[in-house]
């Protein structure tokens, strides 16, 4: 009995070597960040989602794929995490075309998607011949881009 005592007690005044501490701390850190990763994934899969859902084209694989990360300050001088992510997108459910999205924190600053076939077109995209002196007018140029950067 006496010696499942003295453990409590030996255990009750148990000091934390630095080593230790920082181990925690270094610990506690890396799923903070793991974390919020997660989150700012799932808030640019919902904007890359949305902005396909508006232009009427198939956002693929219900996800995106992170780039790129790295510090920067934001519009008030804040150091926060900037995330560059890929998706990908259809508009005849044939082909994919590649989108990207930038995060600043938790906020969008900007979604760019590459030019794709107009699915409202009547013309059947495999029967288009390369003419370098005409100009096709059933394809779009999409480029949204939305600057939260404030240059003082």
């Amino acid at each position: 009995m006496s010696s499942i005592h003295l453990y409590w007690i030996s255990a009750y005044n148990y000091r934390m070597l630095p080593s230790e501490f920082i181990i925690i701390i270094v610990l506690v850190a890396i799923i903070l960040y793991w974390i919020n990763t997660v989150v700012v994934k799932e808030i640019a899969s919902k904007h890359g989602e949305n902005e396909c859902k508006r232009l009427g084209v198939t956002f693929l694989d219900a996800t995106v794929a992170i780039t790129k990360t790295r510090l920067k300050r934001d519009g008030n001088g804040i150091v926060r995490f900037s995330r560059e992510y890929i998706f990908e997108f259809s508009s005849d459910g044939v082909r994919r075309y590649p989108g990207s999205i930038s995060m600043l924190g938790k906020v969008l600053t900007n979604l760019q998607m590459s030019a794709y076939p107009d699915p409202t077109s009547t013309q059947d995209p495999r029967y288009n011949s390369i003419d370098t002196n005409k100009h096709s007018n059933d394809t779009k140029g999409v480029v949204v881009s939305i600057n939260q950067d404030k240059k003082k």
